[in-house]
């Protein structure tokens, strides 16, 4: 009988063991883990014009130039282990999302557009750079003076 216990112990074990390494190694690097840059906007401004200006940014971000010139610059093809820049380019375009949130702020917490990149929480960093230079796109369209960069 005691041959049985410890067997069904050292079962149980195992199979914890076995659970907790597919959980580090396989289910957590692989959870969907988006970044964004907030861009905060006037409170007073009207939802409609808000929609205006989100959707007017989605349609001139995901434009074949930006895309491509993004793709350029951070070396998309061989980061994602795509072909030629315009495979970058199509699969940025489907991970990129301009949406409206909020960010925080000294006076708290204010309306803003997000414009990020979807990806996965092993790319975390990687998506965090994509989505910082869209940034520069984002201030040229909107035409406004990009805020210093911090070193």
């Amino acid at each position: 009988m005691q041959k049985w216990i410890v067997g069904g112990v050292l079962a149980m074990v195992l199979l914890g063991g076995g659970l907790i390494g597919y959980y580090k190694l396989v289910y957590q690097p692989n959870r969907p883990a988006p970044m964004w840059v907030p861009l905060p906007i006037k409170a007073d401004l009207p939802n409609t014009k808000r929609d205006e200006i989100i959707a007017d940014l989605k349609v001139k971000l995901t434009a074949d130039e930006v895309l491509v010139s993004v793709s350029k610059d951070l070396d998309l093809p061989r980061e994602w282990n795509l072909a030629s820049e315009n495979e970058a380019a199509r699969e940025l375009k489907r991970r990129i999302f301009v949406r409206d949130g909020e960010a925080d702020s000294p006076m708290g917490r204010v309306p803003a557009v997000l414009v990020g990149v979807t990806g996965k929480s092993k790319e975390r960093e990687f998506t965090g750079k994509i989505a910082m230079r869209l940034m520069d796109d984002v201030w040229r369209i909107l035409g406004i003076e990009p805020p210093p960069k911090r070193e």
